[in-house]
């Protein structure tokens, strides 16, 4: 892992996703980037403020940013660029990812049920868009080391290119524990598909050390949780359906009860196109 972004507004959320990203960055020696999106007040947007005005308070704005990069960097020893935009966030962290090499964005999400149900959340619809890998921290998270792993896996989700091959650099560099969850919600599973999908994960995992467990759970956010619980797990690992994942976020029990309860970051990793 070489360059990790870290999408800031200044917030405490994203003050410790900051922390957060910022600590790995110490751990795999990366270059850290972090990204602001200045969004200017509506009077601005109006044009009721001269345009020598909006220059002076977008530069004000990245004085800001350079300044928190400054600390940061002298905090965690790292290397710490900048990056400032007027454009929406998500669509910023797109045109980001698309034009520079990142291996990681990480975000921060408010703990609050408010938080997690507006949809027009930033980290949510960045979740939404999903194109690249991004570690979701919830506010009142800190960094404590990455020990124990669970991969919330569905099988069938995984796309034939996906090698996940960050949740192995993750695992590896950590020396973590890595659990393959699985929630079972039919009262008579297929034995033999259950079996095929364990050699598939085998083979995708051969370099990693891993164990199974299978939780079995009308509702696959219980389940999750229960299994997040029972490991005492440091990261949840998900691969969502390329069709469907928001709207479980939206309408299901599954996940978006699973990550309105759990306490833990989650790492989201789309599949390769």
């Amino acid at each position: 892992m070489k360059t990790i972004v870290v999408a800031t507004d200044y917030s405490a959320t994203a003050n410790n996703a900051l922390q957060f990203g910022a600590s790995l960055a110490r751990v795999f020696n990366a270059e850290l980037v972090l990204l602001n999106v200045f969004h200017p007040s509506v009077h601005v947007s109006n044009s009721l403020v001269t345009p020598d005005a909006i220059d002076h308070i977008i530069r004000n704005n990245e004085n800001r940013l350079r300044e928190l990069a400054l600390v940061t960097g002298l905090q965690y020893q790292i290397k710490v660029n900048t990056v400032s935009k007027t454009a929406d966030t998500v669509e910023a962290l797109e045109d980001y990812v698309d034009t520079h090499p990142v291996d990681l964005v990480v975000m921060g999400m408010d703990s609050s049920l408010l938080e997690y149900k507006l949809f027009g959340n930033t980290t949510t619809a960045a979740i939404r868009s999903l194109k690249f890998p991004l570690l979701v921290v919830p506010n009142d998270i800190p960094f404590k080391g990455i020990k124990r792993i669970v991969y919330a896996c569905e099988y069938t989700y995984l796309s034939e290119d996906n090698h996940l091959e960050l949740l192995k650099v993750i695992t590896r560099k950590f020396e973590a524990k890595l659990q393959i969850l699985h929630v079972e919600t039919k009262k008579e599973p297929a034995l033999a598909a259950v079996g095929e999908q364990i050699m598939v994960m085998d083979t995708l995992l051969e370099d990693v050390d891993h164990t199974y467990s299978v939780i079995e759970n009308t509702s696959v956010g219980n389940g999750i949780t229960q299994g997040l619980k029972a490991w005492n797990a440091d990261l949840l690992v998900m691969v969502p359906h390329k069709a469907g994942f928001w709207e479980l976020f939206l309408k299901g029990s599954a996940t978006r009860e699973m990550a309105l309860r759990t306490r833990v970051p989650l790492l989201v990793l789309p599949n390769v196109n």
